[in-house]
Parts: structure tokens; sequence; C-alpha cells
């Protein structure tokens, strides 16, 4: 009996490896400007970026827990381990709207498994992301209640250029004054810096709050192993967020994006439809 008992006394004192996720400190949320990532792209590779029909002016780009000193986890201990899209099926069709994949290459179920796998995993050392139908549950809420295209149509889209103090006065408001980051692209036609996209921060129970005052590098091409499996063996490759300089563009929109919110209909607006058939032309 003694090897029994000495066996269970192990089991017992043993750190018991079920635990899901990674304790994090914050969250950030990260939305992206569809046209500005399309156009610094400038189709060097045809057809690479493409901007569904209905997809909002500002799309999901990721929810990602983060620690105060700017590092991060990532492919965490979950449940399930790696994305399941029949989990998400209920919520699968605004998925499809609000978090879209802008390359064709790439089915849109790829981008969604690359943040549920590197960072939802995390997440799910908190109640509220215990699922990942949970975490991405919880996503488009975030986005649902803080309307940045809205807040941002005091300073554009337009084709004069803005800097940080008119954003800050933008977002004020709807961030409730917290700091914020946001990051631009350059174009590979123009060499023009464009807004790119708008990180905001949040406490656990996702309440605003501010970000940490260091700008890490490492925060700033999340999608970056995604991105870079788009392109083919040679291609260029796709451009790479960084922070904006003094002056910079937030571009008017050149897509089907024409509202702060997708509308309910699935159907193309007017604006989408001749967008689509210019793009046709010469085809």
């Amino acid at each position: 009996m003694k090897p029994l008992i000495l066996l269970l006394f192990l089991s017992l004192s043993s750190p018991i490896l079920c635990a899901q996720g990674e304790p994090f400190d914050y969250l950030m949320f990260t939305t992206i400007y569809p046209t500005a990532v399309c156009r610094a792209d400038d189709d060097t590779v045809p057809d690479s970026c493409e901007i569904p029909n209905g997809t909002p002016q500002w799309s999901i780009h990721g929810l990602w827990p983060n620690f105060e000193n700017g590092s991060y986890p990532q492919n965490c201990r979950g449940i399930p381990r790696h994305f399941d899209e029949n989990l998400i099926k209920t919520i699968e069709d605004r998925l499809c709207v609000i978090w879209p994949n802008l390359y064709p290459t790439k089915t849109i179920q790829s981008f969604w498994k690359h943040e549920y796998d590197k960072h939802g995993t995390c997440a799910q050392s908190e109640r509220l992301f215990e699922s990942e139908l949970a975490y991405f549950t919880e996503v488009m809420k975030v986005f649902d209640s803080v309307d940045i295209a809205k807040a941002m149509s005091s300073v554009g889209p337009s084709d004069k250029m803005i800097g940080t103090k008119q954003m800050t006065d933008a977002l004020a408001g709807v961030l409730q004054g917290k700091h914020f980051q946001f990051n631009c692209l350059r174009d590979k036609k123009t060499k023009q810096f464009l807004l790119g996209d708008i990180r905001f921060c949040l406490n656990k129970d996702l309440t605003l709050r501010d970000c940490p005052g260091h700008h890490n590098d490492s925060h700033l091409n999340r999608v970056s192993r995604f991105e870079r499996s788009v392109r083919k063996h040679g291609q260029p490759p796709l451009p790479n967020f960084q922070p904006c300089p003094a002056e910079f563009l937030y571009l008017p929109a050149e897509s089907s994006t024409v509202s702060s919110k997708p509308a309910d209909s699935s159907s193309p607006s007017l604006i989408g439809r001749v967008w689509n058939a210019i793009k046709g032309i010469g085809k």
C-alpha cells in the first residue's frame, strides 16, 4: 500500500496543469482602417488586398492581453487549444462583416484562427473570456461600444493632413479622455503616411483605462506572421504599421464602407456597387 499512498501524496502536492490562459494586466483593442491598409499595399500584387462589401469604415483587428512592461503572453493553454470554427457559428455572420479578412488569398477563418490561437487563448485566464465563443462575443461588444468612425468624423476622412492634437481632441469623448495609441502605414507609391489603426486599452472588466506611455515595437505588427503568409515567396512584403509622424493622412474611404457601423442588409450600398464597377474596368 505504501507505493499507492506515496503516489496519491505526490499527485495532490504537484501543481495541476489544467488552468486556461495566462495572467495578464490589461487588454488592448485595435481597430484598423481598411482603406489605408489596401491603399498602402498599392496593389503591388494584383488583388492582394480587397475590402469586402459592407465592411464598416473601421473594422476589428484584435483584442490582446498585455503586460504593463510592454510584453504580452501568446499561444497559451486554452479550451480549445486551437481555433474551432464550429464553436462560433452562431455569431459568424456578423463577424464576417465587422472582423473581415482583407487578403483574398487567405480565408477569413484563418485570420480569426490567428487571433484566437495567439491572443484569445491567453485571455481565458479571465472568466469573461472563458471560451472561444465568449472571446469573440466580447470583442464584438467592445467594437459596438466605441464608435471610432463617428468620433473621427470631426477630422475626416479628407485629403487634408491631420496631427496628434486633432486625433486626441476627436477621440477624447468616446475614449473618456484616456491615453490611446495610433499607427500609420506608408503608401508604397506616394510615400505618404496614412492613418492605419487606433488602439485603446481596457481593464479586465472591459472598462476604459489609459494605455501605457511606452510605444513598444513588438505591439505594432501582431498579425505579421499571418500577413507574411499572405504573400508567396519572392513577392513584396505587406506594409508594416509604424508610429505616425507629426502629420499624416486620414484617407477618404475608397470602398463600400460608407457608415460607422455595418448596415443590417447584406446587399452592397450604391457607392459600393459603383466602386466595384470601377474596379472591374479593364480586368
